[in-house]
């Protein structure tokens, strides 16, 4: 199947379009994609005319092209003639907004095997039934909802795949993009009855050149297909990242009646993708960081070189000694450990403070730079610690409210880790009036957190897919201590 022309249409037609209801899903795809995407988009409506000056077609065999993608808002029965249609026009892909199939049950379950042998039989690729379909920035977008309505994540290199819209449009889209999180490409794959999650790994794994991550949530895997992607995820060059819902025994029962999922035994499914190297958060918001993180880094100027975190040795450097506090009790959980100073070094860094500071500032591992600090002093630390070869990231917990910080301290920041190229993580208080902080060391790109669990969580993130990496390469130097 041609996966391609589902992501990356050169044009599509809409089916269930209403003159009346502006609000009906097939009108809103079809003045979201004509007036807001770059795909051609056709509309059809059963005695043709026109929507804002957007000519309406009577039946597919009247447009002026095939086109690549067939966007269908109808009832289930109607459905399916439009996926024979397909077959007939040799349409290649289609996205099924409406439900009435497998996860009603009964009827339903037998008009999913009919769309599946029409599918299958003809290499239509089918999105759906019970989905949203497709976001894919700035060519197609196949959501039903009201542009005003949602939020959507800035374009990046995350590919992400939810069986669930609206976990897609809530959990995913505003967090993503309060975050700055990107996505190359999202879908939301509803019933999975052609294209599913396998076909999908592969296709962001081996086809797409935007994607360098790849994020699913999951209620279940598609029944029989467990070892297909586990075996995928194995050998492919992107970071392969799953979620699953459905972990209880009350969330196994909501799924099978949301998109007739088949949810397995979690503690079975953790493992077997821990063997083939996914990373799994265990958290909505450890997935986050994890991707804000991966994302962050698969920006072509990336500040940290070729470093990588291989055991989790790290210094902290703080403003604060109670945050400092915070993030070292955390360490020990995420895997990750506080390098020891020597008497040296921590004479060095004292010398580096100016003088009130260095005073009454802490040089063990935490640092606690204290109140009296200055951006001369956070500056020489950084370049400091970046020398030191055991350190193999710093987490900086920058709090910007000692009077002495200046608002140039994220700009000071960055420039020393761009020279320098040690793995740095920030935490940075998500306060607007510090937005000029954040712009300047994200514009550099580099990891900025709202919270100290999220920074050291992105910390563990960044030695879990070294692992991986080392794991892929069968490098057995990477494994852990």
């Amino acid at each position: 199947m041609d996966l391609e022309k589902l992501f990356r249409p050169k044009s599509i037609a809409v089916v269930g379009i209403s003159k009346k209801n502006s609000l009906s899903p097939g009108r809103i795809v079809l003045l979201k994609n004509e007036f807001e995407m770059q795909v051609k988009v056709y509309g059809i409506y059963p005695s043709g005319g026109e929507i804002e000056g957007i000519q309406l077609y009577e039946r597919l065999d009247k447009l002026p092209e095939i086109p690549d993608l067939l966007v269908i808002a109808v009832g289930p029965d109607d459905t399916l003639d439009y996926i024979q249609e397909c077959s007939d026009l040799g349409i290649p892909s289609s996205v099924i907004i409406g439900g009435g199939f497998a996860e009603i049950g009964g009827k339903g379950r037998k008009r999913q095997e009919q769309l599946q042998k029409i599918a299958f039989d003809n290499d239509i690729a089918v999105l759906g039934p019970n989905c949203l379909g497709v976001y894919a920035p700035p060519i197609v977008d196949t959501i039903f909802l009201p542009t005003e309505r949602i939020t959507k994540p800035p374009k990046g290199s995350v590919a992400l795949i939810s069986q669930s819209g609206g976990v897609l449009v809530d959990q995913f889209f505003v967090k993503f993009n309060e975050r700055n999180i990107g996505v190359s490409t999202a879908v939301s794959i509803g019933n999975r009855a052609v294209v599913d999650e396998v076909m999908l790994l592969e296709y962001f794994s081996r086809v797409d050149p935007e994607t360098s991550n790849i994020a699913f949530y999951l209620e279940g895997f598609n029944e029989g297909r467990a070892r297909d992607f586990l075996e995928l995820a194995k050998v492919s060059e992107d970071t392969v990242i799953v979620y699953f819902g459905g972990k209880t025994r009350e969330g196994k029962i909501a799924t099978q009646s949301h998109t007739a999922s088949l949810a397995g035994n979690y503690k079975i499914i953790y493992d077997a993708l821990r063997q083939h190297y996914v990373i799994q958060p265990h958290s909505e918001r450890e997935l986050l960081t994890c991707l804000k993180v991966f994302d962050v880094l698969a920006k072509k100027r990336n500040p940290f070189g070729d470093n990588v975190i291989t055991y989790g040795e790290v210094a902290i450097v703080s403003v604060s000694g109670g945050h400092a506090v915070l993030a070292s009790d955390m360490l020990k959980k995420y895997g990750l450990n506080a390098v020891r100073f020597s008497h040296q070094e921590k004479r060095d860094l004292k010398d580096l403070m100016n003088p009130v500071a260095a005073e009454i500032a802490s040089f063990n591992n935490p640092i606690d730079l204290t109140g009296s600090v200055l951006d001369t002093d956070i500056e020489n630390i950084i370049r400091y610690l970046s020398d030191v070869e055991r350190i193999e990231c710093i987490i900086l917990l920058l709090l910007p409210y000692p009077p002495n910080i200046s608002f140039q301290i994220g700009r000071r920041v960055a420039n020393i880790i761009g020279s320098k190229n040690k793995p740095v993580v920030c935490f940075v208080p998500y306060v607007a009036k510090y937005s000029m902080i954040i712009e300047s060391l994200e514009l550099a790109n580099i990891p900025v957190f709202h919270s100290i669990k999220e920074t050291v969580q992105a910390v563990s993130a960044l030695k879990q897919r070294t692992r991986m990496d080392n794991l892929k390469l069968q490098n057995l130097f990477g494994k852990e201590k």
